[in-house]
């Protein structure tokens, strides 16, 4: 088994998102450049190319107390030639359940009064992209991507380009890459920083453009070992604020909330981010340990660490195990705030737990298995729990008692079947 390549580069179309891994605003961890198993197959694996190559999945998202999603995902790739390749993608999503409003725990006011903890909600999403890869010369490759999903609320839009080309006798790849997508909300936008209740509504919809540039470079440092570097630049510019997040008004001295309804929140109307990949391919014995290192910055002030391991083992020709750990931690945003003082007025501030110092954890694993009726079922599971600032800084009076960070448990199965033929 090794990592060198003996044959011409098969590159799976992954879509805008995986071309260039940008930070969301859910800041999760960016695709690396390739994905880790797909290198172990392209390059492991040395099996002839078949002309299709079918992906087909779903998936299980749950949150205890929270929120359910339940995702259906299709992938195919048809070989056009030896140098043209076509992948067309759909996905399909249903999401349920209850999310923290921002609001704190200790209320004086009735639920009425629009001041819930929990807010509930139902929705559904449906996305659909291509990508076209094709060959601009024996050592340059041009991957194009587009996609579009749509929720009832949501709309997103994009494209991408990456241009890969290979030096050293194929042992060193560099990227280079850029994206544009557009997101639209259609729903009434209240004023922010202003009292829910009573908010005048400014806008019947608001968009968010979003620009990312790429720079990558995959090298073989010795048979069994694979280097790979990825740094992303982000661009966001237009309407960012959560239109479905609150924040409580307290008295500045008891700390208990005020009898009027909490305000909407307010973010910056721009985003600039950088993002730096590492990822380490190491054959061991007769398994591949993948390891990657993210950081992250922005200029709302979250800097953030994601540490990624994966061990892949295989038992048989048929099986392997793949046991996956990863730890992410951040640190707030700027304007975050876990409530107001009344007669505070910030530019900019918001209650939404995901932009608070937090730390997510990650355990899990993957099965997978090559039937004798070809191609490979995969089955992974994943458990994660999320902590925060139960008592953080600007809590006020009795708030300073209150855990006011909902703290997340969380599972997520998948099951997978691949075919190439």
């Amino acid at each position: 088994m090794q990592l060198t390549q003996k044959k011409k580069r098969r590159r799976k179309g992954g879509g805008v998102c995986s071309l260039l891994s940008a930070a969301s605003a859910s800041l999760l961890l960016a695709a690396p450049l390739a994905n880790a198993e797909d290198v172990h197959q392209h390059h492991a694996e040395g099996a002839p190319e078949q002309l299709w190559r079918i992906d087909v999945g779903t998936m299980r998202y749950s949150e205890k107390d929270r929120i359910s999603v339940a995702e259906q995902n299709f992938r195919a790739r048809r070989q056009l030639g030896e140098e043209n390749a076509l992948t067309v993608r759909a996905d399909y999503d249903s999401v349920s359940g209850a999310s923290p409003t921002g609001t704190t725990k200790i209320q004086t006011t009735s639920g009425a009064s629009g001041t819930a903890y929990m807010a509930r909600f139902q929705t559904t999403r449906a996305a659909v992209g291509v990508d076209w890869e094709t060959s601009l010369s024996p050592d340059t490759h041009l991957t194009l991507a587009g996609d579009h999903s749509s929720s009832k609320m949501n709309k997103s839009s994009g494209i991408g380009a990456t241009v890969a080309r290979d030096f050293n006798q194929r042992n060193t790849t560099l990227i280079a890459g850029a994206s544009y997508s557009v997101d639209t909300i259609d729903m009434e936008i209240k004023t922010e920083l202003t009292p829910d209740s009573t908010a005048a509504v400014r806008a019947a919809s608001e968009k968010k453009d979003q620009i990312d540039l790429q720079l990558g470079v995959s090298q073989v440092l010795a048979r069994g070992t694979l280097l790979q570097l990825n740094f992303v630049h982000g661009h966001a510019s237009g309407y960012m604020t959560n239109p479905h997040k609150l924040l409580s008004i307290v008295h500045p001295l008891t700390g208990e909330t005020l009898t009027y309804s909490p305000l909407t929140e307010k973010r910056p109307d721009t985003r600039y981010s950088n993002a730096l990949y590492a990822q380490i391919n190491q054959v061991l014995g007769t398994g591949i340990l993948y390891g990657g290192y993210r950081y992250f910055q922005d200029t709302w002030g979250i800097k953030a660490h994601t540490v990624d391991l994966k061990y892949r083992q295989p038992f048989t020709e048929k099986l392997y195990v793949q046991p996956h750990i990863r730890v992410y931690t951040q640190g707030a945003a700027d304007f975050y705030r876990s409530m107001l003082a009344a007669g505070e007025t910030p530019a900019y501030a918001s209650a939404d737990h995901r932009l608070a110092k937090l730390q997510t954890n990650s355990v899990g694993v993957k099965l997978g298995y090559k039937p004798t009726f070809g191609g490979e079922l995969t089955a992974r599971i994943e458990a994660i729990r999320q902590n925060g600032e139960l008592h953080p800084q600007d809590a006020i009076g009795v708030q300073k008692a209150a855990d006011l960070f909902p703290e997340l448990e969380a599972t997520i199965f998948h099951i997978g079947y691949t075919k190439p033929f």
